[in-house]
Parts: structure tokens; C-alpha cells; sequence
């Protein structure tokens, strides 16, 4: 089906449609402050599929942390730009990244899962290079392996997802240590969670 592997294409279709319908209530602040416990003051968090950078970016950026956000759509880059100038918003694809740069964490909200399958598990190795060690990985999965569409602003969004154990045995084959999970958190619009850390 149309933009399967470019997720990022429907958001710039639906850019203002998602800027003003996404929550900025900021349901997920028990989980980011989970993650702050272990970050160390003005650490450097990468946001990948970060849109506005509301609320996620935002919160970060207002507890003093170094963010850098990416995102496919270079309409929500431009108000992330616009409106969070202290940190730094650049359009790209995830899967292509190479900064040349280690961060102290990285974080993968509700964009994670616009992925397939395969594309998921070839993220790891990507998530290691651009990890310190000691290093905070946390992104959201669906509950169960499978593909689902969902109709947002008019348009029809992919998502996709390992089974949970694939997800455990990833992050150790990697190096990571999981830290905190959670399955369809109904506090957090029924999020299912991961937060790890790398180890070596």
C-alpha cells in the first residue's frame, strides 16, 4: 500500500491536521522522568520522528537538555525550528542517519513503530552507533507482532511490530540492558514502552 516505507510522507500531507489534534496534555511525563533518572544534567538526547517537537522535545529542552530532533516531514521540522529554537531540528529519515556523534540518549515516541518489521530490527545497530555507553534507549512498540492502518487526518498511517520477545531478545543482542517496560499502558493512550540502557 501507498507510503508503507515512507511513513514521513503522510505526515507532511497531514502536518497541520496532526499539529493541532496531538495531545500536548503530556501523558507521557511518568515515563520521560523515568528516563531522566538517568541522564546526567544537560545530557544530549537524539529524538528521532520527533514532528514539532511537542511536547516530547519541549519537555526535554525545558528540564535542560541538549536535544536533537529528526523528522521526515520538513513541515513539522519548520515549527519545531519555528517554535523550539534552542535545539536543533533536521529533516531525515531515521534509517539513514550517520551523525557522527554519540548521544546520551536516544528516543523513539510513537515513530518507532511507523517502521516495518525488518526495518525495526536493522534500527539496533544504528541505535548503538549513536549511543554512548551508559547510554538511554527508549521507544514504543504495538503489543504484538502484526501490521495495522489507522486512518489520521484523512489519511491512512502504518504501523508495525515484533512480537515482545523478538523486542527483549534485540535490545540483548545488542548490548542493552531493559530497564522499565510497559504493555498498553491505558494511562499513556495505551502505549506499549521500552526503556534500556547500553551496556558494552
Amino acid at each position: 500500500m501507498a507510503n508503507k516505507d515512507k511513513v514521513f510522507k503522510v505526515y507532511e500531507i497531514i502536518a497541520e491536521w496532526f499539529d493541532e489534534h496531538r495531545s500536548r496534555e503530556l501523558f507521557e511525563k511518568p515515563y520521560l522522568d523515568t528516563i531522566i533518572k538517568y541522564l546526567a544534567p544537560k545530557a544530549t538526547i537524539l529524538d528521532l520522528g520527533c514532528g514539532m517537537g511537542e511536547p516530547i522535545a519541549q519537555y526535554f529542552i525545558a528540564q535542560g537538555f541538549e536535544v536533537t530532533g529528526v523528522d521526515g516531514s520538513e513541515k513539522l521540522i519548520a515549527l519545531a525550528q519555528q517554535r523550539l529554537p534552542s535545539a536543533k531540528f533536521l529533516v531525515g529519515d531515521m534509517r539513514k542517519i550517520q551523525f557522527g556523534q554519540k548521544f546520551d540518549c536516544i528516543i523513539a515516541w510513537h515513530s518507532f513503530f511507523h517502521l516495518s518489521a525488518d526495518d525495526q530490527r536493522k534500527m539496533f545497530p544504528i541505535f548503538v552507533s549513536h549511543l554512548n555507553l551508559g547510554g538511554i534507549l527508549a521507544f514504543t512498540s504495538g503489543p504484538s507482532a502484526g501490521e495495522v492502518w489507522s486512518m489520521n487526518g484523512g489519511q491512512n498511517l502504518y504501523h508495525a511490530s515484533l512480537d515482545l520477545d523478538e523486542y527483549q531478545t534485540l535490545l540483548a543482542q545488542h548490548g542493552f540492558d531493559l530497564l522499565f517496560h510497559a504493555l498498553q499502558d491505558s494511562e499513556c493512550g495505551d502505549a506499549t514502552i521500552w526503556i534500556a540502557y547500553l551496556k558494552n
